[in-house]
């Protein structure tokens, strides 16, 4: 049961930050699909509910020369039914159509999903994969973070009494981009383990693995091995012992074992490498 707590719709950004300086306890709400589990979960709900979900200036996606700015509380059927988005930042469309039901897409935000930042959030993985930089937003104006250094543990991202404001991903530095995931039943399940890759504009590569650490995981000696562009067989056997020894998925996880997570991830950068070189089965093994 939730315990009482007190709503509010500010219709400003000066006032959403009003009321979180009046409230320490106060909980931001846009989309509320993630909020609404964790108030089921928790044994007490906060003071203060501030709903967001309103504020233009925080919505939208459009392009500035080489940039695409995406508004955090731009929906996720928003993202996917985007052309810019399906053209530029293929692996956003790609996290989008896995994304929930239709009904959830509808209602959920980029924003909430990565201020979240669960270990499988679906836009995870690919939006480290891009690059990408995050617009915050407080009472003393707006600073740009890259994303690595905004999400740096589970369910933690730096705001202190600030707001994810927009994403921000450089297009003509990444050419080609993939995702995907795997889940235990089609539909609503949350990701097993999930990996995003993109091709970069000096054609080297940036992968990312999703659920088998804290945050999304990146090995640079992959990404080296990428590289060489010479995909077979033993080029993935040595990525697969990379993964075996470098990361150490926690074992109560209920949706699957540390080793099957270190196999798929791998099975699924072959998937994404496919999508953006138009390999064939030579790679598999």
């Amino acid at each position: 049961m939730f315990s009482p707590f007190e709503y509010k719709r500010p219709e400003t950004l000066q006032e959403v930050f009003q009321l979180l300086n009046q409230d320490n306890d106060a909980q931001i709400v846009a989309g509320g699909t993630d909020l609404l589990v964790k108030l089921r979960e928790a044994e007490s709900s906060p003071d203060l509910l501030i709903d967001i979900k309103e504020l233009e200036e925080l919505k939208g996606i459009e392009q500035n020369n080489d940039e695409i700015k995406i508004g955090s509380l731009t929906t996720i059927t928003e993202i996917k039914e985007n052309k810019l988005i399906k053209n530029k930042l293929y692996a956003l469309y790609q996290a989008a159509s896995e994304f929930g039901c239709y009904e959830i897409r509808n209602r959920a935000t980029i924003g909430g999903n990565v201020v979240h930042a669960s270990p499988g959030a679906e836009f995870g993985v690919p939006l480290f994969a891009l690059e990408a930089e995050v617009e915050v937003i407080g009472k003393n104006g707006t600073k740009r973070l890259p994303i690595e250094e905004f999400w740096y543990d589970v369910g933690r991202v730096k705001l202190d009494n600030e707001l994810l404001k927009s994403i921000i991903i450089n297009i003509n530095k990444n050419i080609k981009n993939s995702y995907h995931r795997l889940s235990r039943v089609e539909g609503m399940d949350l990701a097993v383990v999930n990996t995003a890759l993109a091709k970069k504009s000096n054609e080297k590569y940036r992968s990312y693995f999703g659920t088998v650490a804290r945050t999304p995981y990146r090995n640079e000696k992959i990404d080296e091995i990428l590289g060489e562009e010479k995909f077979n067989k033993s080029t993935f056997a040595e990525i697969q012992d990379i993964i075996n020894k470098s990361v150490s998925p926690r074992a109560s996880s209920l949706r699957a074992s540390p080793e099957y997570k270190k196999r798929m991830v791998v099975s699924l950068l072959k998937k994404c490498l496919r999508d953006i070189e138009e390999l064939g089965d030579d790679i598999d093994g």
